[in-house]
């Protein structure tokens, strides 16, 4: 077979490999009954899905997805309920969006809410569903009183754990005061396919557990990294965000 035979061969058989498809995961969330300023919160489970594709990402809680554009630098937070989505620019900056009038009370805010973290890598390993995990504590607590203790299972046989974690830390940013945490939070090896806190907060307990149950390569439908069309563009407001 000559040469021009060999390269119009590979072509058709570069052309004949279907595009990689992306990865959906699949993650059980279980938050546990509390009371909250004399208000009986009931216990809550949800399901949350995560695609991941080339350079984007999108977390669907609720009425609530946040689409993750790493090839624009973008977030998009939308509002299914509302039929709204905001954008934000990364990396993410909330005084930039302080509404007029309100950057004094945002930098009050964003200091009175600084969370502090210390993250503890451990020796321990341990199987979790398909996945082989390590141990990673996490403490956290903010100058208002707020104390979460967390243990993570942490897995690298997710290859797009980097994503992932580029996801969770861009999300924790949108809180006042966790910029620091956020940054550590991206900087953990493996992501967590279990995470189990407890929470102390206003005179309250209670308990969380997150469990990454499914992950799948599948084809993403058209359009799912993008706002929905028809939903309305609205100014980003870290005052007022839609709950995830």
């Amino acid at each position: 077979m000559d040469r021009r035979a060999l390269t119009c061969l590979a072509l058709l058989l570069t052309l004949s490999i279907p595009a990689a498809a992306d990865t959906l995961l699949t993650v059980k969330s279980h938050v546990g009954a509390f009371q909250l300023m004399g208000e009986n919160q009931p216990a809550k489970d949800t399901e949350v899905k995560i695609w991941v594709g080339a350079d984007r990402l999108r977390r669907d809680e609720g009425q609530t997805s946040s689409i993750l554009r790493l090839d624009r630098n973008k977030l998009y937070i939308v509002d299914h309920a509302a039929k709204t989505y905001s954008e934000v620019g990364l990396p993410v900056d909330l005084q930039k969006y302080a509404p007029a009038g309100t950057e004094a009370a945002m930098k009050q805010m964003g200091d009175a809410m600084r969370l502090d973290a210390k993250v503890t890598p451990a020796s321990e390993t341990r199987k979790i569903g398909d996945w082989n995990a390590r141990r990673v504590d996490v403490a956290i607590t903010s100058a208002m009183g707020m104390k979460i203790a967390t243990t993570m299972w942490v897995s690298k046989d997710l290859e797009i754990y980097r994503s992932l974690n580029r996801m969770s830390a861009t999300l924790a940013s949108l809180q006042h005061g966790a910029a620091a945490w956020a940054r550590q939070l991206e900087e953990i090896e493996g992501f967590p396919v279990l995470q189990e806190s407890s929470i102390s907060v206003v005179g309250t307990q209670f308990k969380t557990r997150e469990e990454l149950v499914a992950v799948a390569a599948q084809d993403a439908p058209a359009g799912i990294y993008e706002p929905p069309a028809g939903y309305t563009r609205q100014p980003f407001n870290p005052m007022a965000q839609p709950g995830r």
